[in-house]
């Protein structure tokens, strides 16, 4: 996961602000895309898939960076970012927090405090990456089950017996036993034991799981 690549955007009405800070960025080998635009921001946003993260200058003429990130939450774009200020303004770095800003930089900020900024956004937005792929890989797996299979599933991860799920669903052993097979050959597993991990890490991630029905 840490080679992943992870598109850097950075959004500022300035033209030489962002010149300089994606030169900062070039110099320790991170390629980043600038925006004077808001708007030209989140359409790029749209048609990424990978892993991206963002710097967004607070104050701007078309949007402020606060309107921008609300956009973004509203939209249901996961784009782990930070914001850069020329001004000491508490109230938006608390709101910028509360929508799940990751940091909040006062100009003028020292070139590493914003190499850190910039790693801690990237690291995010990987793992962030990493749990979408988790998640989807899971629903592409569990939507090959039938219910029954969903079922048996149940059972297999409390442990039961192929004996004491044929009695609860009043099936045959053998019955069961092809059942089992099925379900870890589509959820890609080669063991019942493996199968328990993976179900503990997706419920570890807290995502949901369908439930048979």
């Amino acid at each position: 996961m840490s080679d992943l690549p992870v598109e850097v955007f950075l959004v500022d009405d300035e033209p030489e602000v962002l010149e300089g800070l994606a030169w900062l960025l070039d110099s320790v080998k991170i390629r980043a895309r600038t925006f004077t635009s808001p708007q030209a921001f989140v359409d790029a946003v749209r048609q990424t898939a990978g892993p991206l993260c963002a710097a967004l200058d607070l104050r701007m003429p078309e949007m402020s960076g606060l309107e921008l990130q609300k956009k973004l939450v509203d939209e249901g774009l996961d784009v782990p970012l930070f914001f850069l200020s020329a001004h000491g303004d508490i109230p938006a770095a608390v709101n910028a927090m509360q929508l799940g800003a990751a940091d909040f930089l006062q100009k003028p900020f020292k070139p590493q405090d914003f190499l850190d900024a910039v790693n801690k956004v990237m690291r995010i937005a990987r793992e962030h990456h990493a749990r979408r792929v988790q998640a989807a890989t899971w629903q592409q797996r569990i939507a090959k089950l039938s219910s029954r299979e969903l079922e048996i599933l149940d059972a297999m991860k409390d442990g039961l017996t192929s004996k004491e799920i044929a009695r609860l669903h009043g099936i045959s052993p053998k019955t069961v036993d092809v059942h089992r097979a099925n379900v870890l050959r589509k959820m890609d597993v080669g063991t019942t034991t493996e199968l328990q991990r993976l179900i503990a890490r997706h419920e570890a991630a807290g995502a949901d799981r369908p439930r048979p029905g």
